[in-house]
């Protein structure tokens, strides 16, 4: 698949300065991993202020798992549950805050896939973008998970977000390709492969490769 990337950004840590269009109130709420996310779909939306009309996809392995794993163990302590943490827990929250901070009011997909969510969320915006939008603005966050989970995932290895505006005719030519059947050769931290991706985009050209479980994802930036 084909599209053009008009600007990307990855960050690692909030900004508060930009955090500071959410108000104080919901701010407070917010966790590490809602504010290094936001941060970085700001910094978009200061640099092109037509991101209040673009649909939005967000792909999260995790999404916020230290505030779920939070209220697990308050539930097998047989804790009340609070409605407001509850709600600010689910992948599709987060999205909630930034269409408010950025007043934008068009369509917000959220996406899982396991460990093919960095490739899929790709996969996912530019089918939209093919279909029906002139631009969509993806975004792929996650933080280190929980150290009770660490049996089972070790993916990623830093907390960071990457947000990536893609267009249909402006900015750098971009393909993704998917192959199948191919042997599990190449396989990196989510971390590393969404750097990477970053890094032929600040060059201007270059290629990415990364497998998982016999499925090829290639990113390449002509």
């Amino acid at each position: 698949m084909r599209a053009f990337v008009a600007d990307s950004t990855l960050v690692q840590t909030e900004c508060r300065e930009r955090l500071k269009q959410i108000p104080a109130s919901t701010r407070r709420r917010l966790s590490s991993y809602a504010k290094v996310l936001i941060t970085a779909m700001l910094e978009l939306s200061e640099r092109h202020p037509q991101l209040q009309e673009t649909p939005v996809v967000l792909a999260t392995r995790h999404g916020d798992l230290h505030r779920t794993e939070k209220l697990l163990r308050e539930l097998v302590r047989g804790e009340i549950l609070s409605p407001t943490q509850f709600a600010l827990s689910v992948n599709n929250a987060v999205l909630g805050q930034y269409s408010m901070a950025a007043d934008n009011r068009q369509s917000m997909t959220t996406l899982s896939a396991g460990e093919q969510t960095y490739p899929l969320g790709w996969l996912e915006a530019l089918s939209q973008l093919q279909s029906e939008a002139e631009q969509v603005l993806l975004v792929y966050a996650d933080e280190v998970p929980p150290a009770v989970y660490s049996g089972q995932v070790k993916s990623p290895v830093t907390g960071f977000s990457h947000a990536v505006l893609l267009h249909r005719k402006n900015g750098q030519e971009l393909i993704l390709d998917r192959q199948v059947g191919k042997e599990s050769q190449l396989q990196e931290d989510v971390w590393s492969v969404a750097n990477s991706v970053q890094k032929i985009l600040d060059a201007g050209g270059g290629k990415v490769v990364q497998d998982y479980n016999k499925v090829r994802w290639s990113w390449h930036v002509a």
